[in-house]
């Protein structure tokens, strides 16, 4: 690896561990705070549809911005210095309706941060090692977020009873770090091109006409990423309402998700390298299909943090494979447009069917009760997850890889034969 995409990659881990730390102190506890101070499911459903639309949405726009320039890093200090000053607002509002609209300027604004910081990560890494060197980068945010998770919790216990008290703390180290960690690429460098030639378009939806790969895979994504948050308003309500969870259990709960991933990032870096993407986005998304399940049959925390680490653990394996695959089918001068034409299209229909979720759990909840809402809800959303999973049967991987996913796993149960066979000989 050369000498200056080994310094770029010190302004990488820098910024993602800070910056993670910081999301790993407030973002959890959004969501159980409004539960906390009294949202309905309808209001939870509002506030994930509105965070989800804009953190995604907004970056087509950002996106096309980049192109008049072909600067990035810009967007990416800017852009996470404002987001991150924004958690102590958070932090002073006690109304749902009020945090509802600050996380909307939020993502909006740190939305011109995602599509840059990726098309920036993508132009250091070797389409060789993409998956491997994704890995690594998302396990040192992992390992970050996970820390500062259990250190907010922690504090959630020492600061107070009201649920104002008990997030203010820990949200404003989470700004100082975000505002810390997005400083830190002020001296990084970037390799400037010149803009795109041609009328330029506000909005560039050219990509999905134009590349059949990709309006796979982006078709794909979008319905497997909408089916599974048609329950997430309401997994807040089953955590809070129905199972009482503290703000400290919460904390638990996210970082065994976060330790999940962090075990198995480096190996899913390497496996996606080895075989493909396309056979670990069907096991990715048959994987999230039976989470609706354990929250329908939980009769205690101790379900909900296992659903977290499996989830988890498969987050390991999305983070590497979507970054891959949009790497692999893109052209270098349109990396973002790619990266955040495949996002907005997933946050629309992520805060569609979340904002759909948390009105039809209302009135599943206030038609059939609490529970017999709840458990209406998720088992319809076990079959919607199942349905959409198929579709991934339909992309195709760009690139040549060395094996197949069935080559891999066979090859990785002889080696276990052969080391038991081994043994019992000596």
């Amino acid at each position: 690896m050369s000498s200056g995409i080994g310094r770029k990659l010190k302004y990488v881990y820098g910024r993602q561990v800070l910056y993670s730390l910081g999301n790993g102190m407030a973002t959890p506890f959004v969501a159980p705070y409004m539960a906390k101070i009294g949202a309905s499911s309808l209001q939870l459903g509002v506030y994930t549809s509105v965070n989800n639309l804009l953190a995604n949405f907004v970056q087509v726009f950002w996106a096309r911005i980049y192109s008049l320039t072909w600067r990035r890093l810009p967007f990416i200090v800017v852009g996470g210095i404002i987001a991150s000053t924004l958690w102590v607002l958070i932090a002073l509002s006690v109304n749902p309706y009020t945090i509802i609209l600050i996380v909307g300027v939020q993502a909006a604004i740190g939305a011109m941060t995602v599509p840059a910081f990726s098309a920036y990560l993508g132009e250091i890494a070797p389409p060789t090692r993409r998956g491997s060197l994704s890995a690594a980068v998302n396990r040192a945010a992992a390992v970050g977020a996970l820390f500062s998770t259990l250190f907010a919790g922690y504090l959630t216990l020492r600061t107070g009873s009201k649920p104002a008290q008990t997030v203010l703390l820990p949200f404003t180290i989470a700004a100082a770090l975000g505002v810390a960690g997005s400083l830190i690429m002020l001296p990084a460098k970037e390799n400037t091109r010149r803009s795109i030639k041609g009328k330029f378009r506000l909005i560039n939806f050219e990509p999905l006409r134009s590349n059949r790969d990709f309006r796979a895979f982006t078709v794909a994504n979008l319905s497997t990423v909408a089916a599974r948050s048609m329950t997430w308003p309401l997994f807040t309500i089953t955590q809070i309402d129905v199972l009482h969870a503290s703000l400290w259990d919460m904390a638990i709960f996210s970082a065994a998700g976060s330790a999940a991933t962090i075990v198995l990032q480096p190996f899913a870096g390497k496996l996606t390298d080895r075989v493909g993407r396309r056979s670990i986005f069907v096991l990715e998304a048959f994987g999230f299909t039976p989470i609706p399940l354990i929250y329908l049959f939980a009769n205690n925390f101790a379900y909900l943090v296992f659903s977290n680490v499996l989830s988890g653990a498969i987050i390991a394996f999305v983070n590497v494979t979507t970054f891959s695959y949009v790497m692999d089918v893109s052209p270098p001068e349109q990396v973002a447009d790619y990266f955040a034409i495949n996002n907005a299209l997933s946050g629309i229909a992520v805060s569609v069917v979340s904002l759909l979720g948390g009105i039809v759990g209302s009135i599943a909840i206030s038609s059939y009760g609490l529970i017999g809402g709840l458990r209406l809800m998720y088992a319809t959303a076990f079959a919607f997850r199942a349905a959409t999973s198929t579709l991934y049967f339909r992309v195709r991987d760009v690139l040549k890889f060395p094996k197949t996913l069935k080559d891999e796993i066979r090859d990785e149960i002889s080696s276990i034969l052969k080391r038991f066979a081994n043994h019992d000989t000596h």
